[in-house]
């Protein structure tokens, strides 16, 4: 039978790029969303096999929310989702009884390889973490300071000529910092930057610092 996911995320755009990549994972059915514990709580009854949890949650952390979601859904495994792949937040999680521990970093292919050993019934950490069955550890993306700026800039919408005038660059030098980004990001359009930036997590300067 397909599986049932359940993806926790309070960010929208988080959650709308994550499901994009399961729902091509060949074992997946249907994909229910949450924006909380309480949303997640609150959905209708349903059979669910795996729950992809935010860590960083409004009101009740992915951590915290862990045994409600056990008692909602006894059956389902539940892999913690997180910007942060800090040994003592992987500790955290294994003590809290969760399946799975998948970082924001991780490409389509590390998540997809997660579903798999999830669904399979094993559990799926970081490499190095102390455990068997394991993901590799994803290679960050290395954006000079220009680039983030101009990332930032590129995340709000505005087109080349704007982040050129704001920046004191010529557009042509914008145009190139793009084409950087988008090879660095691995994507092809400036939503897909967009979508990487946060499942990635860079750390991009205020706007207000680059406008």
């Amino acid at each position: 039978m397909p599986a049932s996911l359940l993806l926790i995320d309070d960010h929208t755009l988080f959650r709308t790029g994550l499901r994009l990549i399961v729902q091509d994972h060949p074992s997946v059915g249907s994909i229910a969303e949450a924006g909380s514990i309480a949303e997640a709580c609150a959905l209708p009854p349903a059979q669910v096999d795996l729950v992809l949890l935010d860590i960083q949650l409004p009101g009740m952390s992915g951590l915290d929310g862990l045994r409600l979601l056990r008692q909602s859904h006894p059956t389902a495994r539940i892999v913690l989702v997180s910007a942060s792949i800090a040994p003592d937040a992987v500790y955290e999680a294994r003590s809290r009884g969760a399946d799975g521990f998948l970082p924001k970093s991780a490409s389509g292919e590390d998540i997809l390889e997660a579903i798999s050993l999830s669904l399979s019934g094993e559990p799926c950490f970081p490499a190095n973490s102390g455990n068997a069955a394991t993901l590799r550890a994803p290679a960050a993306p290395s954006l000079t300071a220009r680039q983030l700026e101009v990332l930032s800039l590129l995340c709000t919408g505005k087109p080349n000529k704007v982040i050129a005038r704001n920046l004191g660059l010529s557009e042509n030098t914008v145009r190139v910092h793009v084409a950087a980004i988008f090879a660095q990001l691995g994507v092809n359009s400036r939503s897909a930057a967009l979508l990487a930036a946060q499942r990635l997590g860079l750390s991009m300067p205020p706007l207000h610092d680059v406008v």
